[in-house]
Formats: structure tokens, C-alpha cells, sequence
């Protein structure tokens, strides 16, 4: 059996996609006898940063050993995968292992100096944010790490500039995820949608979209949920959910007659997917992630991103018309099932070269 090695670039507070990918893989590796390790940096280029930044640093790397920085308040990440945090990534600080899996640029800066072949690079979007500059993202892509990418659009994007790559679509929780409510019960009026800050999530868009929607339909009600706190400027007439545990979630989901992705950029779009399984009728913008799963008028409504109108468009005509609406829910929900983690674990398996 190989000891494996999950390398990320800080802990995170609640559900993110690109990190629930990881804990999955994880969770199977160590379920089929493999030693799991998932390895969070204390701080990124230690020696690159002002005297100011390593004492407060030094307080919050405190903080996280303290209150606690693992993923197991949000995720059920099996009790054998270890988790460290760590001083920095460099080599010596980082468990010993058969095989690295690096899951990000910032952590491929690190990786790729390990002194084994064995290093793989984990490519779940295109990460030219915070202190990565489009130019370095690429630089990233030619280091000496064997390249898995999760979508199409990915592995086009490695193809152009000259690099090999493994496609490894994801796949969903058809355990955590369920539908329960027939598709045809549910109220038509009934929306919901994933809150997140950063301005690629797009949810700005989102907002006007169903501001539109709700001067024509004043009955509208919309359900949104997050990990981070109501957002001040939310109007009272959203219900905001944070961080909803499974019951919570899978009612949010199964409550929706429509769901609605805004995103400018996605690397895959769990949220559409995870829509699909429990039965809500899909309207989402184009980028090129939610493309993997919508396919338009068959399993979803697509309008461009960044235009609030044309979002606002699609989810009245799901809302004007029932056999419309259920069949783009219907659809979704058969489409999705091919998406499972079993096929995807098996070819990672393939790909990592163990049993």
C-alpha cells in the first residue's frame, strides 16, 4: 500500500468545492488501505513577506491549532486520513510519502521541488487569482508534475499550451445529495441559489436577475445559502441559510423548483450538479465549467454571463411554463447520474498507478 499525500495551501471554514474533491479521492484511498495525509500550509513564501505578516501570522497559525483547523465540522472525512498543518510546504516539513497530490498553483510552487517523480498537480480551474498572475498560472502548468484536470475545457486548455494531462471528470454524492419531491409538486415560485462573495461567482448578476423576477412575480420566494454570514445589503425578502447542515441542504435543494448558477468562471460547478440530483429545473450563465453539466434547453437554461436580463428571462419562462420546467428538471436528473465517484476513483487509481 502507498502513503499519499494532499497538499493544500490553507484550511478552509466550510464547504468548498475544489477541497470536497480532495477529501473524496481521500476518504477512498485510505478506504482501500492506503495511508492518506492532508498537508495545510501555515504560510505561503515565508521569506517573501514583511516582519508584520509573520508576527500576526504567527498569532492566526496559534489561533487555528487552538480552535481547530480541519475540515471535519463540514466534511466527513474518514478518522484514518491524518491532517496536518504545517509550517510552510517545503520538503522537510511536509509527512514523507509515495505520492503527492498538489492542488493548487500556489502549492505546485512548492511541490515540484520534491525530490520524487511521483508528483501530481490536481487542476480544478483556471487559478490566475490573489498573487498568481496569468503568466505564472502558466509557468505552473510545465512544471515537472503529471497533470489531472476535472473538465474538458481543462484539458482543451492544457492541449493548448503544450502540456499532458489526464482527464478525470468528478463525480457527486448520490448518498449526501437525494431527491425527495417529486419534480411536479413543487412550487414554481419556489428559487434557489448558492451565495458567494468573490466577484467570479457572479452573484451580483444573480441578485438583479431575480430582483427582476420579482417584480413581475411578487409571490417569488428564494432561498440562498452559504458558508459566509447573510450579506448586509441582502434584501428581507431572501431567506439566507448559513452553512446548512445535510437535512438542511437536501431541503433547500428538493424545496427549489429552479436553481440558479451565476458564475463568470467555474472550474466545474458542483452546485448545478448537485441541483440535478435533487430534482430542481437548472438556469445558469455559460461559463464554461457549468457547460460540463448544462446542456441548454436539454438540461438547463444558459444565458451569458454577467447579464442579469437574460438570466431573469430564462427563469420566467421556467416559471411560465410547467412542461418546460419539468422536463429541463427531469433531464438534469437522469443526465447527472453518469457523474458517479466510482468511475472517477478508478481511473485516478489508474493514474496514480496503485490498487
Amino acid at each position: 500500500m502507498s502513503t499519499i499525500t494532499f497538499v493544500f495551501p490553507h484550511p478552509v471554514a466550510g464547504p468548498t468545492g475544489g477541497y470536497k474533491v480532495a477529501y473524496e479521492y481521500a476518504n477512498r484511498l485510505v478506504s482501500d488501505g492506503h495511508k492518506v495525509n492532508i498537508v495545510y500550509s501555515g504560510s505561503l513564501f515565508w521569506k517573501k513577506k514583511s516582519l508584520y505578516f509573520k508576527l500576526t501570522n504567527c498569532v492566526r497559525y496559534i489561533q487555528m491549532f487552538i480552535k481547530g483547523y480541519g475540515c471535519r465540522k463540514w466534511f466527513n472525512l474518514d478518522k484514518r486520513v491524518k491532517e496536518h498543518l504545517t509550517l510552510s510546504l517545503n520538503y522537510r516539513h511536509v509527512p514523507k510519502s509515495d505520492i503527492y497530490i498538489c492542488t493548487s498553483p500556489y502549492t505546485a510552487m512548492y511541490v515540484k521541488d520534491y525530490p520524487t517523480e511521483n508528483k501530481y498537480y490536481l487542476i480544478q480551474d483556471y487559478e490566475n487569482w490573489g498573487a498568481v498572475t496569468d503568466e505564472k498560472l502558466l509557468e505552473t502548468y510545465h512544471y515537472p508534475l503529471k497533470k489531472i484536470v476535472i473538465s474538458t475545457w481543462l484539458e482543451k486548455l492544457m492541449e493548448k499550451h503544450g502540456c499532458d494531462c489526464t482527464f478525470i471528470r468528478n463525480g457527486f454524492d448520490f448518498d449526501y445529495f437525494k431527491k425527495s419531491k417529486e419534480i411536479e409538486t413543487r412550487d414554481r415560485y419556489t428559487i434557489t441559489m448558492l451565495y458567494r462573495p468573490a466577484e467570479v461567482k457572479g452573484c451580483k448578476y444573480g441578485f438583479a436577475a431575480l430582483d427582476i423576477v420579482k417584480k413581475e412575480y411578487p409571490q417569488l420566494k428564494v432561498n440562498i445559502f452559504g458558508i459566509e454570514p447573510r450579506p448586509d445589503y441582502l434584501s428581507e425578502w431572501y431567506n439566507y441559510y448559513q452553512s446548512p447542515d445535510k437535512e438542511t441542504h437536501n431541503r433547500i435543494y428538493n424545496e427549489a423548483a429552479i436553481f440558479i448558477g451565476c458564475s463568470s468562471v467555474e472550474g466545474w460547478g458542483l452546485p448545478i450538479g448537485e441541483a440535478m440530483i435533487c430534482g430542481a429545473a437548472v438556469a445558469c450563465t455559460n461559463n464554461k465549467g457549468y457547460l460540463e453539466m448544462a446542456k441548454d434547453g436539454e438540461t438547463a437554461l444558459v444565458s451569458p454571463i454577467r447579464d442579469a436580463q437574460a438570466l431573469a428571462n430564462n427563469i420566467i419562462r421556467l416559471i411560465k411554463d410547467d412542461e418546460l420546467r419539468h422536463r429541463i428538471a427531469r433531464n438534469g436528473n437522469e443526465f447527472i447520474k453518469q457523474f458517479d465517484w466510482d468511475s472517477s476513483y478508478k481511473k485516478l487509481k489508474e493514474t496514480l498507478n496503485i490498487q
